[in-house]
This record gives C-alpha cells, sequence and structure tokens, in this order.
C-alpha cells in the first residue's frame, strides 16, 4: 500500500502547487475551462461504437419509448445489439482521450467531474424517472486499481449515480486479470468472457447502466451483459466516456 499513499499525496501536492491549466486552450484554473467544455458538450453529432459511425443528432437518430418524447437509442438502427441504450461521451481523441489517459494513468482526479458531466449531458434528463437506476462499474483489474491508487471505473459510478440521485452497486466483479490493451480482437473476446461474475442474483424490475470509460471492440461490454442477464438483469443500458475509432 506504500505505493498508494505516495501517489495520491503526490498527486494532491501538485494540485496544491501547480493548479490545472485546461486541456483544451491551456487557460489556467481548471482540466476543461468553459469555453472548451461548452465546445465539447455542443458537437451535433451521436456516436454508435458498434459500427463506429457518427450521425446527426435527429429525430430519426431516436426511438419512441411510446411517449411523447423521443428517447436517444444510441446505436445505427442496422446493429444488432443487446442493450436498451448506449451513451457516449465523444471520440477518444483529442481533448477527451488527454483526459481519459490522464486521469487514469496518471491519476489527475480532476477529471472525473468534468467527464462525468460530458456523459450525463448525453443521457436525456427525464430517464429513470419512473424506474430504479444502479450504475454498475465494469471492474478494474486489481493490480491496477493498486498502482494507480484508486478505482477509476468506480469512481465515474460513483459521481454519475449522485449526480441523477440512482444507486452505484459493484455488481460485477473480476475472475481473470487479464490486460486488453495491445489484443487483437478476437482474443479480447476470449479474454473478456472469464473476465466477470456476478456473485448472487440480480432484480429484474431495475434498470442496469453498463459504465466504462472506453469502448474499444465491445467486448467487455458484451461478456458484462452476458453474465448480468444469467444472474437475472432484464433491462440494461450502457453508458462509456470515449469510443476509440479503430475496430481492433
Amino acid at each position: 500500500m506504500g505505493f498508494v499513499v505516495k501517489n495520491t499525496t503526490r498527486c494532491g501536492l501538485l494540485d496544491l502547487l501547480c493548479p490545472h491549466t485546461c486541456r483544451g486552450c491551456g487557460r489556467l484554473g481548471a482540466v476543461l475551462c468553459e469555453c472548451c467544455k461548452n465546445d465539447m458538450l455542443a458537437k451535433n453529432e451521436w456516436i454508435c461504437p458498434v459500427c463506429k459511425n457518427a450521425f446527426a443528432k435527429s429525430s430519426e437518430s431516436c426511438k419512441n419509448n411510446g411517449g411523447d418524447s423521443l428517447s436517444y437509442l444510441g446505436h445505427c438502427p442496422e446493429c444488432e445489439v443487446k442493450f436498451e441504450n448506449l451513451w457516449v461521451g465523444g471520440w477518444r481523441e483529442g481533448v477527451l482521450e488527454k483526459m481519459v489517459e490522464e486521469y487514469k494513468y496518471q491519476s489527475v482526479r480532476a477529471m472525473d467531474v468534468e467527464m462525468v458531466e460530458l456523459i450525463d449531458r448525453r443521457i436525456p434528463e427525464d430517464f429513470g424517472e419512473d424506474e430504479e437506476i444502479v450504475v454498475v462499474p465494469l471492474p478494474t483489474i486489481g493490480r491496477h486499481v493498486r498502482e494507480r491508487g484508486f478505482d477509476h471505473t468506480l469512481e465515474l459510478a460513483k459521481k454519475l449515480a449522485k449526480r441523477r440521485g440512482w444507486k452505484c452497486e459493484r455488481v460485477l466483479t473480476r475472475e481473470a486479470d487479464t490486460v486488453q490493451v495491445g489484443a487483437k480482437v478476437a482474443e479480447r473476446e476470449e479474454q473478456a468472457k472469464k473476465a466477470y461474475v456476478v456473485r448472487g442474483g440480480l432484480d429484474a424490475n431495475k434498470h442496469y447502466i453498463l459504465l466504462d470509460d472506453v469502448w474499444t471492440t465491445g467486448a467487455s461490454m458484451r461478456a458484462a451483459e452476458k453474465v448480468m442477464r444469467a444472474a437475472g438483469a432484464v433491462r440494461m443500458s450502457v453508458a462509456v466516456i470515449a469510443v476509440s475509432r479503430s475496430k481492433n
């Protein structure tokens, strides 16, 4: 645990002595200034993480859930998925890529608030008003948590749940600590099949939102979905901060 204490102490001292600068324009004071944040939030596109296509926001990009308002589906109608919604913050490039990488690998904890706001803005404001929502983080490999000093997906999930008044539950646990970075698609699929397990049963009346920082091939999400359904989950959606353009 010595490394964890050292790592988190170092980050705290750096934040105190060296104030953050905007990763977009370099302005002093925050990891993302209001102008750059508004530019990121104003992008007029939805991203389908399955086929890696982007399309303009319009009523055609939505599905009607039986009411008067349209709710964003989050993937192309031609793409076959087992989730009710797929919400994406943006492409894993530019400013957003910097934020994800620094948060995940350099423990720049101030990034989480900005990334949670980004994904929160992609989810309809009235989503979940008539049902119980549970945010479920995809579990991080144990040794990565120890190296970084925190579980980055858990922190994101907790903040999103608090922002919306939802619950955050660690439904999934790691059965295997395989590292997917650099692995090919087929290898990722095989690794993901053995990665997760659900301890106990899940409530069919709850709507579970699986949350992760990056979607590359979707293997992890599909594997998590499979074990959660086997445990009793019925309604499931996905929220992911960034999507890699590459399908590999």
